[in-house]
């Protein structure tokens, strides 16, 4: 008797969206790199309007990538605003691929999970600092999951996205969100503090309409029970 073969899973069956608690999760089943990579591509595409400035884990499974393999991967996220904030693998390699680019790597299903780095923490507090000695121009983004600290200014059009505060050594006109995985108690502080859009945490919150404010001294926000509100940064405490 003749056995009907069970057809071959297409592409999109092998992507997968999905909101768990630990956040967005997107999964990259079995195939090759490269097909999978175009139809990830399009789900992305597809979600940007709902899942815009979120950050996923990429659960990848048993799959073996390389670093480029993972940077591609990245920009594909990257490209439509969105940010790989972790990996998940019970590989190896794809753990070391991760690690190469400062990308945290979760524990997956794995025989053994000392071949993996550092699970992502359950609380706030950012894994890393990172330091920036330039202007930030319109087109260009920052991700960072920890702190950012930027030495030159955030121009309109740029954005800066960090898992914890965000420091600007100058003036910041573009769009900033710390505490972007959730952190409330993240701060902004910028020496001109007039961005297009400002985020902590889950709130929102952007400059006034009509030009440019008058304060013209360092100034930080914060999330307290009114929302994100701002006031003078002192930086040197008396």
């Amino acid at each position: 008797m003749l056995m009907a073969r069970k057809p071959k899973p297409e592409p999109e069956d092998r992507i997968s969206l999905k909101g768990t608690k630990e956040g967005l999760v997107v999964t990259v089943g079995e195939g090759e790199l490269l097909p999978l990579m175009n139809e990830l591509a399009r789900h992305l595409q597809h979600k940007a309007p709902f899942f815009g400035g979120a950050q996923a884990i990429l659960d990848t499974g048993p799959r073996e990538l390389t670093t480029e393999d993972v940077g591609r991967i990245r920009e594909l996220f990257s490209a439509n605003r969105m940010e790989i904030c972790a990996i998940r693998t019970t590989v190896q390699e794809t753990a070391q691929a991760a690690g190469a680019l400062h990308i945290p790597v979760v524990a997956g299903s794995t025989e053994d999970p000392s071949l993996l780095t550092s699970e992502i923490q359950s609380d706030h507090e950012p894994r890393e600092a990172l330091f920036v000695k330039r202007t930030i121009r319109s087109g260009q983004n920052v991700q960072c999951p920890g702190h950012v600290t930027i030495v030159g200014d955030v121009n309109p059009g740029a954005e800066v996205v960090a898992s914890g505060d965000i420091i600007i050594w100058g003036k910041l006109r573009g769009t900033v969100h710390a505490g972007a995985q959730g952190d409330d108690t993240a701060m902004v502080c910028a020496l001109l503090l007039e961005p297009t859009q400002l985020r902590i945490g889950n709130h929102i919150a952007r400059s006034p309409e009509g030009g440019e404010r008058d304060s013209n001294i360092p100034e930080i926000a914060q999330v307290d029970k009114r929302g994100i509100v701002v006031k003078p940064w002192n930086m040197i405490k008396q």
